[in-house]
């Protein structure tokens, strides 16, 4: 590589952060002067996927490997690049196959690639090989962790994320994942206490307050499962479910007056909503019954 073209290299580089185009012109030059400079398709490429470009990414690899035929790098980034995409999976898993030699990172994306096809067991497989070269990112973790879960194998899943707890004590996403875990275990209490740690590291959807309230309620704390379900409403006055739940609750304590305030709302906020529809059946019924006796 003569000085001018790694001249060029540098300046593109110095320009992407502030002005991608005018570095995809300079690559674009260097490449008309030196068709054979793989530094610049790589960096094309990676700007381009930056932008979410995928298109003209994928035929920027395209083009390399006219000059780089069999390059395990270039297949690689094409898988990456559907990987990328929603639905494109199969097309991911079948670059990353042509690599020859493969490497940790290619495992991970494999892994992904095959979570994305349902491929949960093959994807473990890959995941639980691989997990020692990225043991320094949390996510990695909590990735196996949602594979195990989804297979419905709790116990596993907790010994992972045991071990992450101590390296990442911070991390919101390892406890709320533990919380799931005995949720569905029916381990309520200890659920309620990682949600509340997931709570106090910053957790805060209305969706989460709705598991949260749940979990109360199994966990027999009517009092603390009202005050979820309508943090979960503050959240999130569309959350249709909280309200459902929370006039659910209020039909179990005989409270009629607000169970029908909250169904009232979610009717409006969801007419043809089929649960409302039968949450309202079943308040009728209590009350035809509490009238009765």
């Amino acid at each position: 590589m003569n000085k001018d073209i790694k001249g060029l290299l540098w300046e593109a580089e110095h320009h992407r952060k502030t002005n991608w185009i005018l570095s995809v012109e300079i690559l674009e030059d260097i490449l008309k002067k030196a068709p054979k400079t793989f530094d610049a398709y790589e960096m094309l490429y990676a700007i381009f996927m930056n932008n979410l470009l995928y298109r003209k990414a994928e035929n920027v690899v395209k083009r390399a490997l006219t000059f780089f035929p069999d390059n395990d790098h270039l297949y690689f980034l094409m898988g990456n690049i559907f990987l990328a995409q929603r639905g494109k999976s199969k097309m991911a898993i079948e670059w990353f196959q042509r690599v020859r030699h493969k490497f940790p990172e290619l495992r991970f994306n494999m892994a992904v690639a095959l979570v994305y096809q349902n491929k949960r067991r093959e994807a473990i497989q890959i995941f639980e090989k691989v997990l020692p070269y990225f043991s320094n990112l949390p996510t990695t973790f909590t990735f196996l962790a949602e594979q195990y879960i989804s297979l419905q194998e709790y116990d596993k899943a907790i010994t992972l994320l045991s071990t992450a707890e101590v390296k990442f004590p911070t991390n919101k996403d390892i406890f709320y994942l533990k919380a799931v875990c005995y949720d569905r275990k029916s381990n309520w209490i200890q659920a309620f206490l990682y949600f509340e740690k997931a709570k106090s590291l910053g957790y805060d959807s209305a969706e989460f307050f709705n598991t949260l309230g749940i979990c109360c309620e199994n966990m027999g704390d009517s009092e603390k499962a009202i005050y979820y379900f309508k943090r979960s409403i503050a959240q999130n006055i569309f959350f249709v479910k909280s309200y459902l739940d929370l006039s659910k609750l209020y039909i179990t304590e005989k409270d009629f007056l607000n169970a029908r305030k909250y169904l009232s709302i979610a009717r409006k906020i969801d007419p043809l909503n089929i649960f409302v529809a039968l949450a309202s059946e079943r308040l009728k019924r209590q009350k035809k019954d509490k009238n009765k006796s």
